[in-house]
């Protein structure tokens, strides 16, 4: 068969039709599966993320050479996972029985528990009428008695008060007199000073829920109910919650600083159930003895660490939350990166690209051991000098090879996001070799987060939002009595004891990087100072 030209002509064009909708179709499926292979690339990282979890270790300490093992492990743990076979448990109705109503008046005390006999007097010059100058005569000793808490026992202080009369003349100008009882920041508390100071370190630094101090109490055969705990520590933090401005002031006497967050669940009022809080931890850095703030806050609003830093001048470091990014808008604030976040996103991302990974951990380890391993015991500004020296080339490396891999990767692969967040925050990343005093992280803030995170996963949740500021202020100045080498229940007992007749202008004193304890004497109290 012969075709003309112009025949031919339409053929071909039919033909070439035909060739373009079929590459039109093979550059969609092309598109799809690259779709399909990167979804599947990120799944497989959420999958060996979990793996990680569950089997792998939670050290994030590197050790390059292990890395190449990692899929074989978590693979072998996938084939020789026991599989178990699914089984029915039969439920069984549960029978509700109704407690009885306890009595939750005031605390009685044991008589089986020890009595120590605390005699409190007026001093000899007041024993005698001012008119007549007759002595005075005991006409009666008030006796009040306080549960006492003495590390690993508990006793019964017994305070007894002579009282002075002219037994002949009960119109005397003199009326009766006897001596004041000790300052306490509960007004007729049947808990004295110590008993009250172990509940909020056994609580805040032992993590120790009040039903389970009040099953301890049980055992020494004292019956003091949680309610009773919980109202005895919200009225300690109502009389001495003046320290929680003091404590912020004291946190802006250094211009460099460290925070963070983490959630806490908060009990809505009338329903139960919880909604995300947030703590803030605001650490002081520098050279002076550390001191740790929390500030709790029921969102996670920019607002919070704005207000909570209002008037403070100098360096913070942080994470790369985008809450901060309002408050490191202004001039006297300083951001810092933290390279310990950095590097855990090239952490997460070795899973699925472990070479590229790896090379840039071991590049950030060397800014750890060969920069400031040594220089860890240098003075702040031979420190500088020498981060300056040794650790500006290895930063560069860094950068530039980050460099390098992003040309190499795809926006959704988990390494191109690792590339990203160091990328976006490289001036503030290398921002800590300007000062000797700051640091290459943050992980003050975050190792301020560990007790908050250990009692989370024991007392749960806090009660409301006063009780959530309360907790804010107890957890503060455990941590800064841990971090300054002091004991928190001799610094308790000692401070609870005294600030309700210390001077407001002088507060200061009363933190753990000034505190200085009173002497007490044979009676365990801090003797009076006369006027």
């Amino acid at each position: 068969m012969i075709l003309t030209l112009s025949q031919a002509n339409q053929l071909i064009a039919v033909k070439d039709d035909i060739i373009a909708q079929k590459d039109a179709h093979i550059e969609k499926l092309t598109e799809k599966v690259e779709s399909t292979q990167r979804q599947l690339t990120i799944l497989q990282h959420q999958m060996d993320q979990l793996l990680r979890r569950l089997y792998g270790r939670r050290s994030e300490q590197l050790n390059p050479n292990q890395m190449m093992f990692d899929s074989i492990i978590l693979a072998s743990l996938e084939q020789n996972a026991p599989q178990m076979p699914a089984t029915e448990v039969p439920v069984q109705a549960e029978v509700k029985t109704r407690k009885a109503s306890q009595h939750h008046g005031r605390v009685p005390i044991p008589e089986h528990l020890e009595r120590v006999e605390i005699l409190l007097d007026i001093p000899e010059e007041q024993k005698v009428c001012p008119e007549t100058g007759e002595p005075l005569k005991v006409i009666a000793v008030e006796v009040s008695e306080k549960l006492e808490y003495r590390p690993g026992k508990l006793i019964v202080n017994v305070y007894k008060r002579p009282q002075y009369a002219l037994s002949q003349r009960a119109d005397s100008f003199a009326g009766v007199i006897a001596a004041a009882m000790p300052d306490h920041p509960i007004a007729k508390c049947k808990a004295d000073v110590g008993l009250i100071a172990h509940l909020i370190v056994s609580k805040f630094a032992d993590h120790l829920p009040l039903y389970r101090q009040d099953g301890i109490f049980e055992r020494e055969g004292v019956t003091i109910p949680r309610a009773t705990q919980s109202s005895w520590l919200m009225q300690v933090y109502e009389s001495i919650n003046p320290l929680e401005e003091t404590l912020r002031r004291a946190i802006f006497e250094s211009d460099v600083l460290f925070t963070d967050d983490t959630p806490i669940p908060l009990q809505v009022k009338g329903n139960g159930k919880l909604k995300k809080a947030r703590l803030w931890v605001y650490v002081r850095g520098g050279t002076g003895p550390p001191l740790t703030a929390y500030d709790f806050s029921i969102d996670r609003s920019k607002k919070r660490p704005i207000d909570f830093l209002n008037g403070y001048r100098g360096y913070v470091h942080a994470d790369a939350y985008s809450g901060y990014d309002e408050l490191f808008k202004k001039e006297a604030i300083i951001e810092v990166g933290c390279w310990a976040h950095a590097r855990r996103k090239f952490d997460e991302a070795a899973s699925s690209r472990p070479k590229e990974a790896t090379d840039i951990l071991a590049r950030i380890a060397r800014l750890y051991h060969e920069v400031e391993t040594p220089c860890a015991d240098k003075m702040p500004e031979e420190r500088r000098r020498f981060r300056q020296e040794q650790a500006t080339p290895l930063l560069d490396g860094i950068f530039q090879r980050i460099e390098e891999f992003r040309r190499q990767t795809i926006p959704t692969e988990p390494l191109r996001k690792a590339i990203d967040y160091a990328l976006n925050q490289r001036k503030a990343l290398c921002r800590y070799l300007e000062d000797g005093r700051l640091k290459p992280d943050n992980n003050l803030a975050e190792n301020a987060m560990r007790p908050v995170a250990v009692g989370r996963k024991n007392w749960l949740f806090v009660g409301s939002e006063r009780g959530g500021r309360a907790a804010a202020l107890f957890m503060g100045l455990v941590k800064s009595c841990k971090d300054c080498d002091i004991n928190p229940w001799e610094y308790l007992d000692d401070m609870l004891r005294r600030i309700m007749s210390h001077p407001v202008t002088r507060l200061r004193e009363l933190l753990p990087d000034q505190w200085q304890p009173l002497p007490k004497d044979e009676r365990g109290l801090i003797p009076v100072a006369k006027a």
